[in-house]
């Protein structure tokens, strides 16, 4: 497959899966979203691969779903529901995954992009990363696993103030309430990345997939039903006209900062 939206490295038993949309701030559009889905099959397919490395090109780790995307589609609520669903297709199948997840974040991690660092587990981020959830900027609902991880990471009052109150996790922060694991300097975070994948893969590596699914298969069925709800959820946002109103408003926020 030839990938547009994405660069995919294999390195030993490393897979360097990159976003690679710099200047739309890594936004997760529906192509994207079927290349991670084919990424993650095709690195699935090789057994001598048993880490993926995620991060993003540019100034953004990923800012969120698509949404000049959604602004500029004639049927915003099926293009709204036809996003989420392809996310958390891509999201039940990082859970399900034998492969040790690293998400390496610089930069802003917000909304679907906040998921994907919740579905990692191990986050490595530099001092310029913050953590949000940003939905309700865009009168929009959690998805991707936000509102279901979110309150295991970091509590039930911290989850709130981030998802209703609009509350941004620093770098700092983000490690301090489990969100991330290491706080790691802009220049060292590619190297300290392989460093920590290439250090799993050194190891016993036919216990990585097996300890994987044990540490997560209490939560994977009612994670399915989950991401349902939030789906649901979301897309009867589709067609709200206050909605509406602000994704077209965001959309033309980042198009004035494009022509600057």
């Amino acid at each position: 497959m030839n990938f547009e939206n994405i660069r995919v490295q294999r390195d030993g038993a490393l897979m360097w899966l990159t976003l690679d949309r710099p200047d739309e701030a890594n936004a997760l559009s529906i192509p994207l979203a079927g290349e991670l889905a084919a990424a993650l099959a095709l690195a699935e397919s090789e057994p001598d691969c048993h880490v993926l490395i995620l991060q993003g090109a540019g100034r953004y780790f990923c800012a969120g779903g698509d949404v000049a995307g959604m602004a500029d589609s004639e049927d915003k609520g099926g293009y709204l529901l036809d996003l989420a669903g392809a996310m958390h297709e891509v999201i039940l199948a990082v859970a399900r995954s034998r492969l040790v997840i690293i998400a390496a974040v610089h930069g802003p991690a917000a909304g679907a992009g906040l998921g994907l660092v919740l579905n990692a587990d191990f986050v490595l981020a530099t001092p310029e990363a913050i953590f949000l959830s940003a939905y309700a900027g865009v009168g929009l609902t959690p998805d991707c696993g936000v509102s279901y991880l979110l309150p295991q990471m970091v509590g039930p009052r911290r989850a709130a103030q981030m998802c209703l109150g609009g509350r941004v996790a620093t770098a700092r922060e983000a490690v301090e309430w489990g969100l991330a694991g290491e706080l790691v300097e802009t220049s060292e975070l590619r190297e300290r990345a392989r460093e920590l994948g290439e250090s799993l893969a050194a190891g016993a590596t036919q216990t990585l997939g097996p300890t994987r699914r044990l540490l997560t298969s209490e939560r994977l069925s009612a994670y399915a039903d989950h991401l349902e709800d939030e789906l649901g959820t979301i897309s009867s946002l589709g067609s709200d006209p206050d909605t509406m109103r602000r994704i077209a408003a965001f959309a033309e926020r980042g198009r004035a900062k494009s022509r600057l």
